[in-house]
């Protein structure tokens, strides 16, 4: 069967499916992904060119997102970023790095470097995860949102030196992120905002090159950021955030909308088809143990972290289980450490399945969450988004909000 056609048909069985079950789309892709992958069915086996291709819908998902974020909006997040942030991935890195760091040593008798290396990566979250499960719920303009984006975002800025970090302590090596490199995109980025490009090609009257020239500016940024060696997500934000406040905003967010739905989707068939099952069923009580550990060590500290920054009570725990994931960096960082003779094979799967089993948790931890009253701990019942709340993330009528209210 044609690769295509077998990834639309899984998809267009397994996620009305998993819709019907009230479970949400992505278990659905991630439930297809498994069963024509190499562990179910083995229709589609080249998981990882499938992959490098669909994380264009993560770049396509930050641009439209940047989009709704003006330079002065970005430049209020600066707490979010790299204090909400910073407090996230420190705290998380810094207990997941000794737990798993301990038991890696233990159990694979891996360098210790690398074990901590692994215990930070795994407390990066899935940025296309996170924001998917926000955007279904409408909190992405709420405090909720702002503070979940800003962690992302510094993940995503976090993740550059630990990818570098997997190659130089490995035979290759990896290449630093180029300073130099980095200014020329970012002016690449004003010089073509400058030359209007998307007024020559909306001149045409053909929707076609409009759309042309809006993938061409997306990608083409992206691009730029790979060779600079920064992740190509932080470029599609970028050029989102420089065009928000564009005439053009409304058009490319509607032009875009369509290629970020497939290729997102496309992008969760392929985290289920990268489960192996063999190293699961042979090794499933580590890794049991392994997403236990990783979801129940940041949803804990999270939640603390949420209620130090003053949210709400009723998002502290929707706020903890989004993020509590592992992250698809990590699939990237396993990979490079792998490719440098850092980690055995069945050590990458092991570690890669309890951050993929992590990411098709999370969704359904959610689930459970708001079908659970607040009495027993749940959110059913609580406001999405918060009563009083303006689409700025400001309360109505109030000019601030005591924490832990």
């Amino acid at each position: 069967m044609n690769i295509v056609t077998a990834l639309l048909l899984a998809a267009v069985i397994c996620v009305p499916l998993a819709h019907r079950l009230k479970m949400g789309a992505i278990p659905g892709y991630l439930f297809a992904g498994i069963l024509i992958g190499p562990s179910g069915l083995a229709v589609v086996t080249d998981v990882q060119n499938i992959m490098r291709f669909s994380e264009w819908g993560v770049v396509m998902m930050l641009f439209v997102i940047g989009l709704e974020l003006t330079p002065l909006h970005l430049w209020a997040m600066r707490r979010q970023v790299f204090g909400t942030g910073s407090l996230q991935m420190a705290a998380c890195g810094a207990v997941l790095g000794v737990v798993f760091g301990a038991g890696l040593r233990h159990l694979a008798g891996m360098e210790w470097q690398m074990a901590i290396l692994c215990g930070f990566s795994l407390a990066l979250s899935s940025t296309a995860v996170a924001l998917a499960l926000l955007q279904e719920r409408g909190v992405m303009r709420t405090p909720l949102g702002n503070a979940s984006l800003g962690v992302l975002l510094l993940q995503d800025i976090v993740a550059i030196p630990l990818l570098a970090a997997a190659g130089l302590l490995g035979a290759g090596g990896a290449q630093a992120p180029s300073l130099g490199v980095i200014a020329l995109a970012i002016l690449a980025i004003f010089v073509g905002k400058k030359l209007r490009m998307l007024d020559w090609a909306a001149k045409t009257g053909l929707p076609e090159m409009y759309t042309a020239a809006t993938l061409l500016m997306v990608f083409g940024t992206a691009q730029l950021f790979i060779m600079a060696g920064v992740s190509a997500g932080f470029g599609g934000l970028l050029i989102g955030v420089v065009m928000a406040r564009s005439r053009h905003r409304d058009e490319l967010a509607k032009t875009i909308e369509p290629f970020k739905g497939l290729l997102l989707g496309a992008f969760f068939l392929t985290i289920g088809m990268s489960i192996n099952l063999h190293e699961i069923r042979e090794y499933w009580p580590y890794v049991i143990a392994g997403v236990l550990a990783l979801l129940g060590i940041k949803i804990l500290i999270v939640y603390g972290i949420a209620r130090l920054i003053g949210l709400p009570h009723y998002h502290r725990l929707f706020f903890a289980v989004t993020l509590a994931q592992g992250g698809e960096f990590g699939f990237a960082i396993f990979a490079e450490a792998w490719d440098n003779g850092l980690l055995s094979l069945a050590q990458r799967d092991l570690m890669s399945a309890v951050v993929a089993i992590s990411m098709a948790t999370v969704p359904l931890l959610l689930k459970a969450l708001e079908a659970m009253p607040a009495r027993l701990g749940g959110i059913k019942g609580m406001p999405y988004p918060p009563a009083g709340f303006t689409d700025e993330g400001t309360v109505a009528g109030s000019a601030e909000r005591k924490p832990g209210v």
